[in-house]
């Protein structure tokens, strides 16, 4: 007789896979490593294969985990898709994010994917921008919701601090004695006045040599040697020898005039995204 896999078992594995590791996939499901450990144990009895083999400190997915993980996707997806189907009273509308460029590329992928399997009756229009460009369609109510960094006086929720660093051509050979050339969006830009103020405090002479409205613009124009940039760190980041960056606040901006339980739904899963990956401190 066939033998029934537990949901719960294989959205741990999934999790596991998502997110690096047993202690990863606890953080993020909510459980002690030792409970997903014995999860684990059970998926393998109940599959009748070895799923993890070690390799050093680490454990890996063995050729049947790593088909067990391919079926758990699909499951988990048929799974979540019909439990939002079948509620009694799914949650609908139309919700109009903004999210920062830089912070797009942290997670909004993720996030959105999780939105969409849990509510899949809400029409989800997302705008990427400078910060600066979605607080005002906040404030001009073309927006119901962003995610964006944090100027001084915004009236946003700061939900954390980002630390960023110098992106810079390589090879990088500038000398101190020398003025500095700058890659940058045009201001009001949060890390531009990072990069300036810390420039100026440490009596760097630069000049801004290039100035571009999108994030690979501004990216292209470093690799090809143009100047220098700063934008969010990410881990292993390497060392530089520019003086140190203050790191930006990233805030949750709301629009006062709309409310709903989508727009909730939708601020609950930003917050437990940023929160079990450790994306703000």
């Amino acid at each position: 007789m066939a033998q029934n896999l537990d949901i719960d078992l294989l959205r741990s594995l999934v999790a596991i896979a998502d997110h690096g590791g047993f202690s990863q996939a606890a953080k993020r499901l909510h459980r002690t490593q030792s409970a997903i450990s014995l999860q684990m144990k059970r998926l393998e009895e109940s599959s009748g294969t070895a799923l993890f083999l070690k390799s050093g400190r680490r454990r890996i997915l063995t050729e049947s985990g790593e088909l067990l993980l391919n079926y758990a996707r699909r499951i988990l997806d048929l799974n979540d898709e019909a439990a939002s189907v079948l509620r009694p009273d799914p949650l609908q509308g139309h919700l109009r994010l903004g999210v920062a460029q830089d912070f797009a590329d942290r997670g909004l992928a993720a996030i959105l994917a999780q939105f969409t399997r849990s509510h899949p009756a809400v029409r989800l229009d997302v705008q990427i921008d400078t910060s600066s460009r979605l607080v005002s369609a906040i404030h001009a109510e073309q927006l119901d919701m962003a995610v964006a960094f944090q100027s001084p006086g915004d009236e946003g929720e700061c939900l954390g601090l980002i630390p960023i660093q110098w992106i810079v051509p390589k090879p990088f050979l500038w000398q101190p004695s020398q003025v500095l050339p700058l890659v940058m969006f045009a201001p009001p830009c949060l890390f531009r006045s990072r990069v300036i103020g810390a420039l100026d405090q440490a009596g760097i002479p630069w000049r801004v040599a290039y100035t571009s409205p999108s994030l690979p613009g501004i990216l292209a124009a470093v690799e090809a040697g143009l100047g220098v940039t700063a934008r969010l760190a990410a881990k292993g980041s390497e060392k530089s020898p520019l003086p140190a960056l203050k790191p930006v606040e990233l805030a949750l901006y709301r629009n006062s005039f709309r409310s709903s339980d989508a727009l909730n739904a939708l601020d609950i899963i930003i917050r437990e995204y940023l929160k079990t990956e450790d994306i703000v401190v």
